[in-house]
């Protein structure tokens, strides 16, 4: 959403409509599911995703034909059978309901304030009244401040749910589909070795921002890792954390058991989401042991996935970071049901 947001946003301030698509009902094995968002600028450059295929291509044939005329919003209904699914080369079917609108940019403000929010991590939601009978889809937002549009017996209903992903609620008889923008988590990386390198690699590829860090300039620097969010250079592994939280994922796996032990300690006095450390199981043991006596207690040594990754039989660097991240999506995606 992230990618999506900036880009309507840029569109917007020049003057220029956009199409914003969302699956806002999805059944089956349908190849994205609801939430999936997508943008289509007056150019035909396609933003996001809904799923490829025959979904996709008709949804961006219709929002360039929603921005040539002068209609406001198309619902593009798809029904994809296995067989047809295999015919496309997918590996799914499934039906699924998009919904395509005309965002003007009158709306800018709007749109800035929930990436404003968005980005400071206050989980604001975007919530799209749907179609009903003449009456056309209305795009609201909730949590961007004291000038929310929204209803107050459908704001509690909405913040009622605390979910993570997209749902739809019922409020004086329309359906509003409420769409959390919860950010897709932070990957701190203590160590910029080689299982670094390929553990940032990947966690940026699937949605992660990643935040590098090291006592090396030459390990840890912009050069190495383009897409980290930020790389730290530190003068020790003493300092690595300030204040963390659920949506924050500690990996350590820098080139020492002390390193690694300091680093630990740090990342549980913290309520990171997941906390992470590298190492053989004669590792682990002498580094619990340790924290023991300093004070911890068994159930923080509950929180640490160490052998950290899945057994997947990985052994290169490329592959233990390939373990790593599976674990980290698999966390993820617990937390969003």
């Amino acid at each position: 959403m992230q990618y999506v947001l900036d880009t309507l946003i840029e569109t917007l301030e020049q003057g220029e409509p956009a199409v914003l698509g969302a699956i806002v009902q999805s059944s089956g094995s349908a190849p994205r599911t609801s939430g999936a968002r997508m943008l289509v600028l007056a150019d035909g450059t396609l933003v996001g995703s809904v799923g490829g295929g025959t979904v996709e291509g008709t949804c961006h044939a219709e929002a360039r034909k929603l921005l040539a005329n002068g209609h406001a919003y198309k619902e593009v209904k798809c029904d994809l059978s296995a067989a047809a699914a295999a015919e496309e080369g997918m590996v799914c079917g499934g039906a699924v309901c998009v919904l395509l609108q005309k965002v003007v940019p009158e709306a800018t403000e709007q749109f800035r304030k929930l990436r404003h929010c968005y980005r400071n991590g206050s989980r604001p939601m975007l919530l799209t009244q749907l179609p009903a009978g003449d009456l056309p889809p209305q795009l609201m937002t909730l949590g961007i401040g004291q000038d929310d549009e929204v209803p107050t017996a459908l704001r509690e209903q909405a913040l009622a749910n605390n979910k993570r992903v997209s749902f739809t609620v019922i409020h004086d008889g329309l359906e509003f589909f409420v769409e959390p923008l919860v950010k897709q988590g932070t990957v701190h990386l203590a160590g910029a070795g080689h299982v670094a390198l390929a553990t940032a690699h990947l966690a940026s590829y699937v949605g992660f921002e990643v935040v590098v860090m090291d006592d090396r300039d030459e390990f840890a620097n912009k050069e190495r890792y383009p897409q980290a969010k930020k790389v730290r250079v530190l003068e020790g592994f003493d300092e690595c954390f300030s204040e963390l939280g659920p949506d924050d994922y500690v990996v350590i796996v820098t080139r020492g058991h002390q390193y690694d032990r300091d680093v630990l300690a740090q990342a549980l006095r913290t309520d990171a989401g997941y906390i992470g450390m590298i190492g053989s199981s004669s590792k682990r043991k002498a580094t619990y042991a340790s924290l023991l006596s300093s004070g911890f207690i068994q159930s923080d040594l509950k929180r640490v996935h160490s052998p950290i990754g899945l057994s997947i039989g990985s052994d290169t660097p490329q592959e233990i970071g390939m373990s790593i991240v599976a674990e980290l999506v698999q966390v993820r995606a617990a937390m969003n049901r």
